[in-house]
């Protein structure tokens, strides 16, 4: 299968200000298959945050963060949607998070880093009256949400 992915294609050094030009878009070739305890996932979210400043360089003035590797993927968090799965408790459609997410299209991962995000949808302005009374005896599993529009185009 093919993926998009962002790697690190330069390094901005110490004190220089990142750029947009530090990273780079390719494609790349994923395996197909996956293997026990593992899911095939499409990334719906990718997180930035300040201290990934710090991975950006290879001396990350830290002994518990380590550096991105120039030309190789990179990683923060994630959300995205189950496609495959060969993990017991995870099923294809579920959404799930992970503080370790490699920023591209579609991820094999494994099963056991990845939490579960619970809700329970229901589609439609009209449903509102019945996914408040769903939610107030106990229907729904995790946080109600009402889906109002798919459409997420700006």
């Amino acid at each position: 299968m093919i993926v998009q992915r962002v790697v690190l294609n330069s390094r901005p050094g110490k004190n220089g200000n990142p750029v947009a030009e530090n990273f780079r878009v390719e494609e790349v070739s994923i395996p197909d298959d996956i293997n026990e305890g593992q899911v095939q996932v499409r990334t719906l979210y990718l997180s930035v945050d300040p201290y990934m400043r710090c991975k950006m360089n290879e001396d990350t003035g830290s002994d518990y963060i380590a550096p991105w590797q120039l030309s190789q993927v990179v990683d923060g968090g994630g959300i995205g949607i189950i496609e495959a799965s060969k993990h017991t408790n995870l099923n294809k459609g579920d959404f799930v998070t992970s503080f370790y997410w490699p920023w591209q299209t579609k991820a094999i991962l494994d099963g056991n880093s990845l939490e579960k995000i619970k809700e329970t949808v229901i589609n439609g302005l009209e449903n509102m009256g019945a996914a408040f009374q769903s939610m107030m005896t106990g229907g729904n599993i995790g946080k109600q949400i009402v889906c109002i529009s798919k459409d997420i185009s700006l």
